[in-house]
């Protein structure tokens, strides 16, 4: 498991992430914040393909189409590049371990 947290750029509140790898190619996701934009992706598990996710554009994203649903100001946001670090981090402690 990987615990990642850092500010966001726009509102300056926390996004906490916790990454599980659930196989080689599943990660797991929680995100807790209080960012208001971010409430309804709040302490729901999210599961989404890792490696596809790291290596897709923006627009090709599953998690940037997700987040892009309840947020209007995603494009100054930096939600999304913090939620996709903490799926890098998680990954590449799975091969790690692995």
């Amino acid at each position: 498991m990987c615990k990642y947290a850092s500010k966001c750029a726009l509102c300056n509140r926390t996004v906490e992430v916790e990454a599980q790898q659930q196989d080689m190619n599943t990660v797991e996701i929680k995100i807790s914040s209080d960012c208001p934009n971010l409430q309804p992706l709040v302490n729901r598990p999210i599961h989404l393909d890792a490696i596809y996710e790291i290596i897709a554009s923006k627009e090709e994203s599953l998690l940037y189409g997700l987040i892009k649903q309840y947020h209007r100001q995603i494009e100054a946001c930096t939600a999304y590049e913090i939620i996709k670090d903490s799926i890098g981090q998680s990954l590449g402690r799975y091969y790690e371990l692995a």
